[in-house]
């Protein structure tokens, strides 16, 4: 018997879908490093699909050139093709696990600048990736407030949002880039600086 089209079953292989995770992830993480190494402009599709040993349809699959400097820019900040590329250090943690909570946020950053090098490059040459770039910094702002406001430390308004964006520069990528590469600084001396500049922040009267 002739089961009828729309009457077909339709089902999820989960090996399938374990694959085709892999192989996203596998492509997202090849992307980043070209995107790190030869930087955005310098970086093609083709040359990802190769350098993947994947066909340029699954590369395209994954998404688009831009989509996939995105997803390569969570993936080296957070470990997490799908994760926001956010972590709050204004939250219930007392003043004794501050350095350790920043050590790992500034691991983070430490890690993935040379992907934020191509993202801000790409930023400012790119509309669509602009637009992404300005996006995540609303949602990481937004963020640092609702975890200051859960917190206790601070009500909504003006005041939170500028406290916000003193943790968020603190903690940036902008800021342990100066830093470390145009000033020198250790990696540790950073994670001291802010460790103390955090609290310092905490202590302010923002109205």
């Amino acid at each position: 018997m002739t089961i009828p089209e729309g009457a077909r079953r339709r089902y999820a292989s989960p090996v399938r879908e374990a694959r085709a995770r892999r192989t996203r992830a596998h492509v997202v993480a090849t992307a980043g490093k070209l995107f790190a190494a030869r930087g955005y402009a310098g970086t093609s599709m083709r040359q990802i699909a190769a350098e993947a040993g994947v066909s340029l349809e699954t590369v395209t699959q994954t998404g688009r050139k831009p989509q996939l400097l995105l997803a390569a820019f969570r993936a080296g900040f957070a470990g997490d093709a799908d994760a926001v590329d956010l972590d709050a250090l204004a939250g219930p943690a007392g003043p004794a696990d501050l350095p350790s909570v920043v050590a790992r946020v500034a691991a983070g950053v430490r890690d993935s600048l040379p992907i934020w090098r191509a993202f801000t490059t790409a930023a400012a040459a790119d509309a669509e990736v602009a637009a992404v770039r300005t996006e995540l910094a609303v949602l990481r702002r937004a963020e640092i407030v609702e975890r200051l406001s859960a917190a206790g430390l601070v009500s909504e308004g003006a005041s939170a949002g500028r406290l916000a964006d003193a943790i968020g520069l603190i903690t940036s990528h902008e800021a342990y880039d100066h830093l470390t590469t145009v000033c020198g600084w250790a990696h540790e001396e950073y994670v001291a600086w802010a460790a103390l500049a955090i609290p310092a922040q905490l202590a302010l009267d923002w109205g």
